[in-house]
């Protein structure tokens, strides 16, 4: 099967394609949207919030030395909830700046690894659909269903893949800030791959799109850091 890519710039810019193969979209996850609802940064607050509230109403049990007890238990809980924000931020912009998504006119790839690098080429005879999960601040997650047996081993492609809705991995583009425009990019080329003589259709929305599996399959393959 022919690689997808020599290698993935930070910025998305593809640096070798196959003869005649175009780029359509590419991009990568939006760290303040991978924060909030990828790791759930308001969940992580509000516990520590519950935390300081049954502590506080502790220390305020106790008539003497209530006051330097409220103290230590907001100090702690302060401190806790800044690291936790730093951490959740941290990773998000990680993860963020080592992530690219491209979809070409003949499949959608990921050039992802916040420590060991790899490149996940996904032909588009692999496909069966794909879908949007839409968030309340305008981002979404574009999740592709694989045909039939197809599946590519969570571990490898993780934290880039989703089990919503199937009891089957789905490779998943997170936190997308534009992703009409991505789900736009991929419904275009699903249609001109079932139908190479149809025209081309700008104004397509992102609906599921059945395939026909046919022989090529979905890999992954190391990529140099």
């Amino acid at each position: 099967m022919t690689e997808l890519v020599e290698h993935v710039g930070p910025d998305g810019e593809v640096s070798r394609l196959p003869a005649g193969e175009r780029v359509l979209w590419s991009g990568a996850p939006d760290r303040r949207s991978l924060a909030r609802y990828f790791l759930r940064e308001r969940w992580v607050l509000a516990f520590v919030a519950f935390s300081f509230a049954v502590g506080a109403a502790d220390a305020l049990q106790h008539a003497d030395g209530a006051i330097p007890r409220l103290i230590g238990v907001s100090t702690l809980s302060l401190m806790l909830a800044t690291i936790a924000v730093v951490s959740i931020r941290l990773f998000a912009w990680r993860l963020s700046n080592t992530s690219t998504y491209v979809i070409t006119d003949r499949r959608v790839f990921f050039n992802i690894g916040i420590v060991l690098r790899a490149d996940a080429n996904i032909p588009y005879s692999s496909v069966e659909d794909v879908d949007l999960q839409r968030r309340s601040d305008g981002s979404a997650d574009l999740m592709v269903t694989l045909t039939g047996a197809q599946e590519i081993p969570w571990l490898l492609l993780f934290p880039h893949m989703t089990w919503r809705g199937t009891h089957r991995g789905r490779p998943t583009f997170r936190a997308l800030r534009d992703p009409q425009l991505a789900a736009d990019a991929v419904v275009r080329a699903l249609r001109a791959y079932q139908q190479p003589d149809a025209p081309d259709l700008s104004g397509a929305t992102a609906i599921p799109v059945s395939m026909t599996p046919r022989s090529q399959s979905p890999s992954v393959t190391p990529s140099p850091a």
